[in-house]
């Protein structure tokens, strides 16, 4: 009776494996810049407001996850060091909302006028597979 229950138990382990409503089977990674210009290069360009000591506009990450909340990470290749502490041109984190969108700000410093920032965003699934994804945004 024992062999029995314990040979049930291996089969229906067999036959569920380690799925689980949480694991996105149809998960991607494609971060935008919905606010901004796209040029023909695929460059992205923020247009720095005069008089101002930042400039800002919105990322858009889509991530295919709809059923739970996702952390997506950000990071850029630029910092400015304010107060003796470097900064990222982005916040670092952010999460998936129930369409599967995470957005992050991206903040441009007037001395950064001319440069090219690449922004880097990415997140591990369920499944333990990273997802990553870059844009470059031209500060003009």
């Amino acid at each position: 009776m024992v062999k029995k229950i314990i040979s049930y138990i291996f089969i229906y382990i067999l036959l569920v494996g380690c799925e689980s409503p949480l694991v996105c089977e149809d998960c991607y990674l494609d971060i935008k810049a919905p606010d901004l210009t796209l040029d023909s290069n695929g460059y992205y360009h923020i247009t720095f407001l005069d008089g101002y000591v930042q400039t800002f506009s919105t990322l858009k990450a889509e991530t295919g996850i709809t059923t739970y909340n996702q952390k997506v990470k950000w990071i850029s290749n630029k910092e400015i060091l304010i107060a003796g502490h470097w900064t990222n041109l982005v916040n670092g984190n952010s999460y998936t909302d129930d369409g599967g969108e995470a957005y992050t700000v991206f903040s441009a410093w007037e001395n950064f006028i001319g440069d090219t920032a690449t922004v880097y965003s990415g997140y591990t699934d369920n499944c333990n597979i990273q997802h990553i994804d870059s844009l470059k945004v031209v500060i003009d």
